[in-house]
């Protein structure tokens, strides 16, 4: 088990005891966001049903790692963006598919309720629940920049929902945004850091095809990160990353087909045992420059 930084397996076998496996799915309610690195296709609806998905993933897991605890994983686009009674409907749905330990939401930051919020905090009397934020970037600038169509304060306000509900929440940081400095992407880690939040999502920004972003890199206006520059980034997150948040992601991956750059050689099981046998060799941990 890595000691370089607080992983998601390790936080499922402190607390339960057992390994679980995200089981990711499409709620079918796709997003209500058009940012620069997105392809709206790819919030098409799903061939599978909600029922296929499940049990396509469920054998998968138990046939290759031998999996018996798995956690519910709304996934792909908004999924607070429908009727609170439409909500609880598809949650019930999918939970009452496998006994699930944990229920995952993901969503936006301009798109929740308290009366959302209150829905999702009734399964915590029965599962390990989360809600994930696309957040992006704690800068307006950079979230104008790419379209984001919220704001930080957006981001802020929904935080302040979550407190007291027994909801852990975690927050997605893209790495390598047109505009952001490495100082920057670290100074929003340690904002979050100085947050209540208990989980954070790295990612490095890819470029598809038919995308904002996509015109813009075959322009030469934008570049992304190579594999080193990534690669030093974010350990320094890590190193200004509150050691007792949960770090559920440190690369993107994309499966899409339709990937332009960057097209590092490297296979994400390598780039994954170069960062950490490399933060180890080092001497380098998460939080170690933290506060």
């Amino acid at each position: 088990m890595d000691a370089s930084y607080l992983t998601f397996a390790r936080y499922i076998r402190d607390h339960f005891r057992t390994k679980a496996f995200r089981i990711s799915v499409d709620g079918f309610l796709g997003c209500t966001g058009r940012c620069i690195y997105c392809e709206n296709s790819y919030y098409h609806p799903p061939k599978e049903s909600l029922e296929e998905q499940v049990m396509r993933l469920k054998e998968f897991y138990e046939k290759r790692y031998k999996a018996r605890d798995f956690y519910l994983y709304f996934q792909k686009g908004t999924n607070t963006a429908a009727p609170v009674e439409e909500l609880k409907k598809l949650y019930d749905r999918g939970l009452s598919l496998l006994p699930f330990i944990g229920l995952i939401v993901g969503t936006r930051p301009d798109a929740v309720s308290r009366d959302v919020i209150d829905l999702i905090q009734s399964y915590t009397l029965s599962y390990d629940v989360w809600v994930e934020f696309g957040l992006q970037s704690t800068f307006d600038t950079t979230l104008a920049a790419i379209k984001r169509g919220h704001t930080y304060d957006d981001f802020l306000r929904s935080l302040a929902l979550l407190q007291g509900t027994g909801i852990k929440c975690t927050v997605h940081m893209i790495l390598g945004l047109p505009g952001e400095t490495r100082e920057m992407m670290v100074e929003s880690v340690r904002r979050l850091s100085r947050l209540p939040i208990q989980g954070i999502k790295f990612h490095h920004l890819y470029i598809l095809k038919g995308t904002e972003l996509g015109r813009l890199y075959e322009a030469g206006a934008y570049r992304p990160l190579e594999y080193a520059e990534y690669k030093e980034t974010l350990m320094e997150c890590l190193e200004n990353l509150r050691s007792d948040i949960v770090v559920h992601r440190i690369l993107g991956e994309d499966k899409s087909g339709r990937l332009l750059a960057p097209r590092w050689r490297y296979s994400k099981d390598m780039i994954l045992t170069d960062i950490r046998k490399t933060m180890k060799e080092t001497g380098r941990y998460q939080g170690r420059l933290f506060p």
